[in-house]
């Protein structure tokens, strides 16, 4: 295809005429099904065909991904094949594909899929084939539009998946912001003698977005994009125990004058990382809370570890003078997850800068080198923040749900108990005079990267149930 914006623009036109007036939740999901189907296109477009047939069966090549393969992969064939057919029948397959997802409970196999595709997508080099992974993962992310309760609730975001298999959703921090630009686009394809120099502030307007320039705009949707990408990298890792990772406030990436402000870099990555492959400690259950006070860009992080396909997570969500950002650290393969790597307008000083804080924050924590340290002044040896004073707060206790989400089962034939799912965090455990550990706690320890001394084994992560007398009774 030689010019996609054609395409784009004759396509647009076609929907809009079908489903402007259906009502917005309606034409939302619609022209949100169409950015995604342009967005694939414009990364596959300069792939030769049989390149991009290869790639594609090399790319899940014996992976154990069941019938998600051969069905994505063939609406990514038909993309290149037919774009036409493609984007008219996108819609119709994310419906398929949402009432198999949801009838079957496959929720985390389908986010374990994503998962994938994330995490190949932050190891390739070769730029022809990160495209093709781009392409499968922007085809896969806008998949989770559909598995929403009512995919009509477009103002809701799929953020995870319970212990038990159940969806959870959490509220966009940008509610009706792509409605301001799809009306925008349909004056200016329908009835551009309408346009008029304010018109754009007014539709802004009039869903809550005060604006005074094309750039504003610009900000609100790069803003948007921060977050869409944050939650959709984080959704494999995040069940009722994590969910208050999720930013909550929005991160502002017009920083301008705060990036003078963001403070230097005096050492790199590859101390922490090392320090973080012979950890001493674990997080504590519900994690682990870092205040910056008199810090001139820095408030307060949170981290919190999970087990995950055999490797330990630590997940991190900051709060900064310009909002909060979130993401994770891979301990096995020491992948970095921010969601400023992910975006058209990548701003590397702040990407490495939240990079070597996280880092640091852990492995001070968790890690056994003596030079690094939870203390203010480690954190002057790696990040130069003179004034900064650094406070740790480990959040022990029994693990808590920050939400309101609660897993309940009752006995049956009788009502008055109920069962409550308690999920304990793996843990380093002293042994009695004497004892030792197993070879097969070793094995684990040492594959997770902690270092026990001879006294100690590690008590993987496992899920433990409670009968409780119901409050009424």
């Amino acid at each position: 295809m030689n010019d996609v914006t054609e395409w784009y623009l004759k396509h647009a036109k076609k929907l809009d005429k079908k489903y402007y007036n259906k009502g917005e939740p309606v034409y939302v999901l619609h022209r949100r099904t169409l950015m995604a189907a342009k967005s694939i296109i414009d990364l596959i477009n300069d792939i030769p065909a049989d390149d991009l047939y290869l790639e594609l069966y090399m790319l899940v090549k014996d992976k154990n991904f069941g019938s998600f393969v051969g069905r994505y992969q063939y609406v990514l064939e038909m993309a290149k094949e037919k774009p036409d057919v493609f984007t008219e029948q996108l819609y119709d397959f994310y419906l398929k594909m949402a009432s198999t997802i949801k009838k079957n409970n496959y929720y985390l196999r389908f986010f374990e899929f994503v998962s994938y595709f994330q995490n190949e997508d932050m190891k390739i080099m070769d730029t022809k084939r990160q495209l093709v992974y781009r392409a499968y993962t922007n085809l896969l992310m806008n998949q989770a539009e559909f598995l929403r309760k009512n995919k009509f609730e477009v103002n809701k975001m799929v953020a995870g998946v319970t212990t038990k298999g159940e969806l959870i959703e959490v509220d966009d921090i940008c509610p009706n912001l792509d409605s301001c630009v799809h009306e925008f686009e349909h004056i200016a394809l329908t009835a551009p003698e309408k346009l008029k120099p304010d018109t754009m502030f007014r539709i802004y307007e009039k869903r809550g977005y005060k604006i005074n320039s094309w750039e504003d705009a610009d900000v609100l949707r790069v803003t948007q994009q921060l977050h869409t990408n944050s939650v959709a990298y984080l959704t494999p890792y995040i069940n009722e125990f994590t969910i208050d990772i999720i930013p909550q406030k929005r991160f502002n990436p017009e920083l301008g004058m705060y990036l003078k402000s963001i403070p230097k870099l005096l050492k790199d990555n590859d101390t922490l990382k090392e320090t973080l492959c012979h950890r001493r400690k674990t997080l504590s259950s519900n994690g682990l809370k870092i205040h910056f006070e008199n810090s001139t860009f820095m408030k307060d992080v949170l981290l919190k570890e999970i087990y995950h396909n055999g490797a330990i997570v630590c997940l991190y969500r900051m709060e900064t003078t310009q909002g909060e950002t979130a993401g994770f650290y891979n301990t096995q393969t020491k992948q970095f997850a921010s969601m400023f790597a992910f975006t058209e307008e990548q701003i590397i000083l702040l990407g490495r800068f939240v990079e070597t804080l996280i880092l640091w924050c852990y492995a001070a924590f968790v890690g056994s080198d003596t030079n690094v340290l939870p203390t203010s002044e480690s954190y002057n040896d790696y990040i130069f923040d003179k004034n900064a004073d650094v406070t740790f707060t480990s959040i022990g206790g029994k693990l808590r749900v920050p939400t309101e989400i609660k897993h309940i089962r009752t006995i049956a034939g009788d009502d008055r108990y109920e069962s409550e799912i308690k999920h304990i965090s793996g843990y380093i455990r002293k042994l009695p005079d004497g004892q030792k550990a197993s070879e097969r706690a070793l094995a684990l320890a040492q594959s997770l990267g902690y270092d026990l001394d001879d006294n100690e084994t590690y008590v993987q992560p496992f899920e433990r149930s409670s009968w409780i007398v119901k409050p009424e009774h």
